[in-house]
């Protein structure tokens, strides 16, 4: 039955990609607000097999995003930066916002993801840049700990990322959330999205069936297996590698984004607890506390 499905399964993404491309020929006599969909790149494009590859999703993730984008934007000139960019998903949700004197800079681990952006988005003031980092399952063959962004301090005040820090070890994940930290402007907000195992999550409710809320078997999103020896980052036991999907308590993450400086101004928990949710992961909205005013010298 394993054999049979891997075949099934294989066969409809060989057909798919035909499928899509007559499909969006007929739809784009009949789009009346949908412009940005004009921009998703085809499917030999959408990221390799790893994560959302289909039409449909990722219109509905463009679609929910733009609406969080657009409750969160900061003040102009908006310095966005989007951590794990992909090939391009959260880009396409902020175009629509993005003026002239706005800017955007993707960064991602995948060098063919990047490239794939800098042929497919080419507006004056976007930008995408290759980051050398170490990951079990995007970066499978590069060595050594994390590596900070070559990105100037306090230098954008919106940053994004979508399903990055689910696929990262403890030592990245707080490395990478104190990058965040760094690098947000003084009352700048982030948009970031997690596994976090609060009062929510119950592995023990989880059944061998469908869930309701995504299509995928309920036992599936059980953590229950440490990642590299860590006391608190842990992933399933069904996962090759940890970084496959990482999650940790509530507690040790309130304390994590504390320790980067980062205050939980929204926590949207996800339909991958069993529950309705506002995006499958937990989404989670950031914003850095506002440089206090310097106080007058002495005389």
């Amino acid at each position: 039955m394993g054999f049979l499905s891997k075949l099934r399964d294989r066969s409809a993404r060989v057909a798919y990609g035909p499928l899509e491309q007559i499909f969006r020929a007929v739809e784009h006599s009949q789009l009346s607000r949908g412009a940005t969909l004009e921009r998703i790149p085809p499917p030999s494009k959408r990221g390799g097999g790893l994560g959302t590859t289909t039409y449909g999703e990722w219109c509905y993730t463009i679609g929910i995003f733009q609406s969080l984008f657009f409750q969160n934007l900061p003040e102009r000139p908006v310095k966005m930066l989007d951590v794990g960019c992909g090939v391009g998903r959260l880009y396409l949700a902020a175009r629509p916002y993005l003026t002239g004197n706005d800017s955007y800079l993707g960064i991602d681990v995948g060098k063919s993801f990047i490239d794939i952006c800098k042929q497919q988005y080419r507006d004056a003031n976007v930008s995408f840049l290759h980051t050398e980092a170490s990951n079990g399952y995007y970066a499978k063959d590069t060595g050594g700990g994390p590596v900070a962004w070559p990105i100037a301090d306090n230098s954008h005040n919106f940053v994004t990322a979508l399903s990055v820090w689910t696929h990262l070890r403890e030592e990245d994940w707080r490395f990478y959330l104190n990058e965040v930290g760094r690098v947000l402007q003084p009352g700048g907000r982030a948009i970031i999205s997690f596994f976090v195992l609060d009062e929510l999550y119950k592995p023990q409710a989880k059944r061998a069936q469908m869930s309701p809320f995504y299509p995928q078997l309920e036992n599936k999103w059980i953590f229950d297996t440490p990642a590299y020896g860590s006391k608190h980052w842990v992933y399933p036991a069904w996962a090759d590698v940890p970084e496959v999907a990482t999650g940790v308590p509530k507690k040790v993450f309130d304390s994590a984004c504390a320790d980067a400086g980062l205050k939980i101004a929204k926590y949207l928990p996800g339909q991958w607890k069993d529950q309705p949710g506002f995006f499958f992961q937990d989404v989670v909205v950031f914003e850095k506390a506002a440089a206090a005013p310097k106080r007058p010298r002495a005389k």
